[in-house]
């Protein structure tokens, strides 16, 4: 478990046992919850084993709770840790602990908030080195070639329109179907032991597996490519070069948060798009499209 420090600016230790918690030089056991006033959670834990509540009205054994930093309510004694499991520190403190749990979760928050940003801002050149490399390394004419089949009517747009929605369903499998011949007629009334009227025969039909279609997802993706390498990823990072994450507010961390988290993943998923693209822009590919279109 990752520990706050005493004003909830920086984590500066992990905990990994019950024995770590309790050689802490402030823990203390056996307290009464009627004596002491919690100022800060500090961590939360998730122990592999039970261990016991710090409160000596509890004492239940639990894995999941908080190491809390204390007062007495009486005299200047210096403030000591003790833990609270999950489910009493809620029934025996009330509200209060709510405020606490969420007040904790908020610096948590915000320091892992804060470190993403900067290290966001510390990768801006590294990302704009790799989109650079994408794009003159096939991403620019993968691009290309797919939108110039799509809108030069290189296919026509009913196949394109049939593309597009396999796509979507990543199927890119093409199945011929027929009216089923009499030895086939034959063989599925083996298969069922009976014989098949005529009025079903009329209708019985048989698949045939003709072949996949390449990079199919190249279909519904390709204007993906530009989207992200052209147009929204360069802007992002253009406005988080501006970015002061120390004067972050909580609300414009947490945006900003959200918009950084998986950057990584966005750039390298493009390097699939382009990689599709490759596929289904390929000679053969197009020409096995063309030759089944009425099975697309």
């Amino acid at each position: 478990m990752d520990i706050l420090s005493d004003d909830g600016t920086q984590l500066i230790e992990r905990l990994k046992s019950w024995e770590e918690m309790y050689d802490r030089v402030r823990y203390k056991k056996d307290i009464d919850p009627k004596e002491v006033k919690i100022l800060r959670i500090i961590s939360d834990y998730d122990m592999p084993e039970e261990g016991k509540c710090g409160l000596k009205t509890c004492h239940a054994d639990h894995k999941l709770g908080y190491l809390v930093i204390c007062k007495m309510l009486t005299g200047k004694g210096v403030h000591f840790e003790t833990n609270i499991g999950h489910i009493c520190g809620k029934n025996i403190f009330g509200h209060s602990f709510e405020e606490h749990r969420s007040a904790y979760k908020k610096d948590l928050n915000t320091l892992r908030y804060r470190d993403l940003i900067i290290d966001q801002i510390c990768n801006i050149e590294k990302h704009r080195d790799v989109i650079k490399t994408l794009l003159k390394n096939g991403g620019t004419v993968a691009y290309a070639s797919v939108r110039n089949l799509f809108e030069n009517n290189e296919l026509n747009p009913t196949i394109v329109k049939k593309l597009k929605r396999r796509a979507d369903k990543t199927d890119g499998l093409v199945i011929a179907s027929h009216q089923a011949t009499k030895e086939e007629i034959m063989q599925e009334e083996a298969i069922r032991g009976k014989e098949i009227d005529d009025t079903e025969a009329e209708t019985l039909t048989t698949q045939t597996e003709l072949g996949r279609i390449a990079g199919i997802r190249a279909a519904s993706d390709y204007i993906k490519i530009k989207q992200e390498l052209i147009v929204e990823i360069p802007a992002l990072l253009n406005e988080l070069e501006k970015v002061e994450p120390e004067k972050l507010h909580y609300s414009d961390l947490s945006k900003w948060s959200k918009r950084l988290n998986g950057l990584d993943s966005r750039i390298n998923q493009v390097d699939e798009y382009i990689e599709d693209c490759k596929r289904f822009t390929l000679a053969s590919n197009i020409k096995f499209i063309k030759e089944n279109e009425q099975w697309l």
